[in-house]
């Protein structure tokens, strides 16, 4: 499962539920898989399974292991990594495996992320950032919504609080989604390009490249609601 999905919008799990999946895949003799391909390492260094506080049987990383460049990872206990050549009888191999380029660069990542007070920064630096474009559309009574967890934030065009399921999403919001990107290109700002993406912020961020991302969405934001 995604323990937060993130492709269709920033979906926040009831606690339980996720509780409740660990609970009988345990008394079925059933594995967890957790994909944390866009919660791992942005969430927090422990993903999304931390965030719920249960440790999945097995977890999936993507390229943000390696800083960005192509790599995946897949990790789980001894016991299960064993049924994996050498030690067991299950192949995995590709051709870009090891690649001494991305490992390089996922070492210097790993190293970065558990850097003292990396994730206390990061995530007040996305804390401030939000809190700030919501301000501004509060202000303004546009309905607009910022959800966010740790690092990674989801712009929406609607007035709930909360979504918790791709159906809550009005599909009509799209068009505004469309004129804001447009806008924020135009603007030297570049977001995923469907309003059901979400972003990130990193520690490659300075206040400055936030400060001009602020401006951008503002202006950007006065352009489709007064459009």
């Amino acid at each position: 499962i995604e323990g937060i999905p993130a492709n269709n919008g920033l979906i926040m799990q009831d606690e339980e539920y996720i509780q409740f999946l660990s609970k009988i895949c345990k008394e079925n003799n059933s594995l967890l898989i957790f994909d944390e391909v866009i919660t791992g390492f942005r969430v927090g260094f422990e993903g999304a399974a931390a965030y719920y506080g249960i440790t999945p049987d097995i977890v999936t990383y993507g390229k943000i292991i390696g800083g960005g460049l192509p790599v995946g990872m897949y990790g789980a206990s001894a016991e299960i990594m064993g049924h994996i050549s050498p030690d067991g009888g299950v192949y995995q191999a590709g051709t870009l495996s090891g690649n001494p380029v991305a490992m390089a660069a996922g070492i210097a990542t790993l190293t970065e992320l558990n850097r003292s007070g990396f994730y206390k920064d990061l995530n007040n630096k996305t804390q401030e950032f939000v809190a700030s474009i919501q301000r501004f559309a509060t202000a303004r009574n546009y309905k607009f919504k910022v959800f966010t967890v740790g690092s990674i934030f989801w712009f929406a065009f609607t007035d709930k609080d909360k979504i918790q399921s791709a159906d809550d999403i009005d599909a009509s919001s799209m068009e505004k989604f469309k004129v804001m990107h447009r806008e924020l290109l135009n603007r030297g700002i570049y977001l995923g390009p469907s309003g059901y993406e979400v972003g990130f912020v990193s520690a490659a961020h300075t206040k400055i490249e936030l400060e001009k991302a602020k401006r951008a969405i503002f202006e950007a934001l006065d352009l489709v609601f007064r459009s």
